[in-house]
């Protein structure tokens, strides 16, 4: 009897320590597709951060969708430099919210350009530093440029900016300050900066000069040199995904090699001047109602400016 008992608690034992070697090898082989494995998104429709562009290989061929962004090269990057698998999530079905709650679950791993100290990307967290800073400027009529001398003058005329733009929270409420309002597109943004129902535009620099070449209009508008605020632009990772801690060390190391920053910034050229040749010879729209090729640099002295990220 005694024997029996000795012999079925041996047993008992034997099927515990199978049974909690096979969970920790579960467990290890989870780990790992997890690692091998990251997602990636971002902006859908905010060139040169975040695109879908549609590629037909040739004339008579079928036409595919990919994403683009002026980051891709860090995702490129890490991807040949490990075995990590790195997917991109975009389609029809997609939009701005449901990324974000994506993200906010999880679901998703990373968001490439995210913006530090802003609600709507609070469950991210960002890789430090910046790789990419996304400035905000001055678009008015060249005739206009040259009589705006700093920001104080803009609180006595009639502004615009767009719903789709993407702000920062700071920059959010510095407008907030001036005579704004939120219009839904680019094009009746310009309509009314070009019909004089408005004087001036506050815009990122390069959304601001790649939505204008895409309406031919990207040479009668004057853009200033002056930064009016600046956004620094990073690489987000979700809070909760399982390889967040990893992802943050490799991205910050990433970010803090200068040349890295330069490749990026070549990169950001790149994609302006294939859109500025994409739509080059476009015809402006009809809503024109003067017509200057008067290139005119604005004037804007932004020296008593002193409101920064």
């Amino acid at each position: 009897m005694k024997k029996n008992c000795i012999l079925f608690l041996s047993f008992c034992f034997c099927l515990l320590l199978s049974q909690n070697s096979t969970a920790q090898i579960k467990n290890i082989t989870n780990a790992k597709k997890i690692e091998d494995k990251i997602t990636v998104t971002g902006y859908l429709d905010y060139p040169p951060f975040g695109f879908i562009e549609t590629i037909r290989p040739n004339p008579k061929g079928s036409t595919y969708n990919i994403f683009r962004s002026v980051f891709d090269d860090v995702i490129s990057d890490l991807k040949n430099k490990s075995n990590i698998e790195f997917s991109y999530i975009y389609n029809s079905k997609l939009n701005d919210e449901n990324i974000i709650k994506g993200l906010n679950a999880g679901k998703y791993d990373l968001f490439l350009g995210m913006y530090h100290n802003t609600k709507r990307f609070e469950r991210l967290q960002p890789a430090f530093p910046a790789l990419l800073d996304n400035p905000v400027s001055l678009i008015t009529m060249p005739d206009t440029a040259q009589k705006i001398k700093n920001l104080s003058q803009l609180k006595n005329l009639k502004g615009a900016a767009c719903s789709k733009e993407y702000f920062t929270d700071f920059v959010i409420n510095q407008m907030k300050m001036y005579n704004i309002k939120f219009v839904d597109d680019p094009l009746t943004m310009f309509e009314l900066l070009y019909t004089g129902e408005i004087d001036y535009i506050f815009a990122s620099q390069y959304f601001g000069i790649i939505e204008a070449a895409k309406i031919g209009l990207r040479d009668r508008f004057s853009f200033s040199k002056q930064i009016i605020w600046n956004m620094p632009m990073f690489i987000g990772v979700s809070k909760l995904s399982p390889s967040r801690k990893f992802l943050i060390e490799k991205l910050s190391s990433y970010a803090s090699n200068p040349d890295h920053k330069a490749k990026i910034q070549q990169k950001l050229r790149q994609i302006i001047h294939d859109f500025e040749i994409k739509y080059r010879g476009v015809v402006p729209p009809p809503f024109v109602k003067k017509e200057t090729t008067d290139k005119t640099t604005s004037s804007l002295d932004l020296s008593e400016q002193k409101d920064k990220l």
